[in-house]
């Protein structure tokens, strides 16, 4: 695998491929290419994947064993249906499989002259220098999908200019805009380019938690209540926290404590405003609903987003 591939890769994650974002966002290339492969793993044809693997493995056993893989289909409605294109679904090797079909994308790509790729499975991100390489790298991108059988979702595909003020694109969750700081700290107005979580991202933390705080619950321990939203919150958090998140982590920690207090007004029949006394008044802690507060690590370019001790026992980034 190339160092343009961070799906499904030991020691690499997707904060790696955002962090690439950051870097090259601050070296100027600011024309983004954004697009998503369209079924990438119910397309890829068999026999084409087969062929990538033999370019690396030639022990005949493990070829076959794939081959086995490929053709054992799916039931559906009691019926088992074979295809001759797509990798098993939900299988463990599918990931694997289809990074080496794509690794001929990685492999054709020259940065020089299409600028940089990111790619995490099936989604991609080329970090242009100027429209005209941008224009140029979606149109490399079309032909050497259209070599493996394979397109672009024209839904997700379109070209972005990353300018103050101007729109911005989402990847792997997150949204990235160009901000300019407003100077508070360092006394300069920097522009970089800042994330935080997408509206599908947020609109899924609301959608969960709505879900686990639902009245059907009524009659669940509101501790148990409590537990269940911080597992949740706590997971979304871990990956949200490396962003500029601030402002949709309390907008999330709000509505996590509006649903609690409301339920606990109809679990006692009381108003909206007793509810809300119990869980922002009564309890030093709110109940025990995970706080949002203060975890935000922001990025920064050609800084690694990983905390590490130093040689003192210090933690640094």
């Amino acid at each position: 695998m190339l160092p343009c591939s961070f799906g499904f890769r030991p020691k690499r994650s997707t904060h790696d491929a955002l962090q690439v974002l950051v870097d090259e966002s601050w070296r100027g290339r600011r024309w983004v290419v954004e697009t998503d492969i369209a079924n990438c793993f119910e397309a890829i044809p068999h026999d084409k994947l087969i062929q990538a693997v033999q370019e690396r493995v030639c022990d005949r056993s493990v070829v076959q064993l794939l081959r086995g893989m490929l053709r054992a289909g799916v039931m559906h409605d009691g019926q088992v249906r074979r295809s001759v294109t797509g990798t098993p679904q939900g299988g463990v090797v599918s990931p694997l499989l289809a990074n080496i079909y794509l690794h001929r994308i990685d492999r054709a790509w020259d940065a020089r002259e299409h600028g940089v790729l990111v790619r995490f499975a099936d989604d991609v991100v080329v970090m242009c220098s100027t429209e005209r390489q941008a224009k140029a790298a979606l149109a490399q991108m079309r032909v050497l999908l259209a070599d493996l059988g394979l397109e672009p979702k024209a839904a997700k595909t379109r070209i972005v200019q990353l300018v103050v003020g101007g729109e911005g694109v989402d990847f792997l969750g997150f949204h990235h805009r160009l901000v300019r700081s407003d100077g508070r700290r360092s006394g300069k107005r920097v522009v970089f380019l800042a994330r935080w979580p997408a509206n599908k991202a947020m609109q899924h933390a609301r959608d969960r938690i709505r879900e686990l705080t639902d009245r059907s619950l009524l009659l669940l321990p509101i501790n148990a209540t409590v537990d269940r939203v911080n597992r949740f919150v706590r997971g979304w958090a871990a990956y949200f926290r490396f962003g500029n998140s601030t402002r949709h982590f309390a907008k999330v920690r709000d509505y996590m404590r509006m649903r609690l207090a409301l339920l606990i007004s109809k679990r006692h029949r009381r108003s909206r405003a007793f509810g809300r006394s119990v869980v922002f008044f009564q309890s030093p802690n709110h109940l025990g609903l995970f706080s949002l507060d203060g975890i935000i690590a922001a990025p920064r370019p050609f800084r690694a987003w990983r905390v590490t001790p130093n040689a003192g026992g210090e933690r640094r980034r």
